[in-house]
């Protein structure tokens, strides 16, 4: 008789083993420490919000939900290879409904529960995913894109770049720890709360995953992070404030970031949620390597 199991930190390396069976696009990369990141350090996330479904002593299923104030997010859903179509996926997907509606939710989002979140949204290649959740009212009417950078096709050098900054005062290095406090005020006056939690996720990471600008007057003026959302390797948040456009500090800070994650031994990156895309393309030579839809359904209680 299928049942739930409710998910426990215990059960990391479970859950790691099955996603990667099961996802046939992202093999791998369901590693144990990122899935403790983005569902146990979600401070909204609730432990009734993610199972097991099992059966005869297997599992056949998983489903990860996060419910912010009235709005729930699926964060994460699979059904074993072998076991689909069988009606494991309805089973989950209603409990999940029900909890989120008992909860007073009245709209549930698909994947992309940012800040938080392992993918920006259902990643198409999925037909089974997307045809399942249109079948169950789901409303997919929103695309966004990842793009890729081979890590292994340039050193991104920025030596010269920051040279010349550097003579207009502008400098560009590693955020410090000691700096989190400065450094969220400004993010919080300048960019979304999302993205603020996002940049400072990167202070819980070693080395610090997030590289910024400052100005003549030691004001900060650009981010970029990496490692701080989705899994290993990807890129973004990141942005420069609207007066310091121009100079090419976007570019700097990207290739910061690339840099470093290639002196770790990184062979690709991804960038998430890809806003400009002709600027990553021209850059770094970045290509769209998945594109995802996002969308949601409304609770008629």
């Amino acid at each position: 008789m299928p049942h739930f199991v409710e998910f426990q930190p215990e059960h990391l390396e479970e859950l790691s083993d099955f996603c990667n069976r099961n996802f046939e696009f992202h093999q791998g990369q369901f590693e144990p420490e990122i899935l403790q990141k983005r569902i146990f350090g979600d401070p909204d996330y609730q432990l009734e919000h993610g199972f097991f479904l099992r059966e005869g002593g297997k599992t056949v299923g998983v489903m990860v939900g996060v419910l912010r104030r009235n709005e729930g997010w699926i964060k994460l859903f699979a059904v074993d290879k072998a076991q689909r179509r069988l009606g494991f996926g309805s089973m989950m997907l209603t409990e999940i409904e029900d909890l989120f509606d008992a909860a007073g939710a009245e709209q549930i989002h698909v994947l992309n529960s940012s800040p938080y979140y392992l993918m920006p949204g259902l990643d198409v290649r999925y037909t089974g995913a997307l045809c399942f959740l249109q079948s169950r009212s789901y409303t997919l009417d929103r695309y966004v894109h990842n793009m890729e950078v081979d890590l292994t096709a340039d050193d991104f050098d920025t030596a010269q770049a920051e040279s010349k900054l550097t003579r207009r005062g502008i400098k560009c290095r590693r955020l410090k720890r000691e700096e989190e406090q400065e450094f969220r005020a400004w993010m919080q006056l300048t960019w979304s709360t999302g993205w603020t939690t996002e940049a400072c996720h990167s202070l819980k990471n070693t080395p610090v995953t997030t590289f910024v600008a400052f100005d003549g007057d030691s004001n900060f003026c650009g981010f970029a992070s990496y490692d701080v959302t989705m899994f290993r390797g990807g890129f973004g948040p990141t942005g420069v404030s609207e007066r310091m456009r121009g100079l090419g500090l976007g570019k700097i800070l990207f290739f910061r970031c690339l840099r470093d994650m290639k002196d770790r031994g990184y062979r690709r990156s991804e960038i998430g949620w890809v806003g400009p895309i002709s600027f990553y393309a021209h850059t770094a030579g970045a290509r769209i390597c998945a594109t995802f839809m996002q969308g949601s359904r409304i609770i008629i209680n």
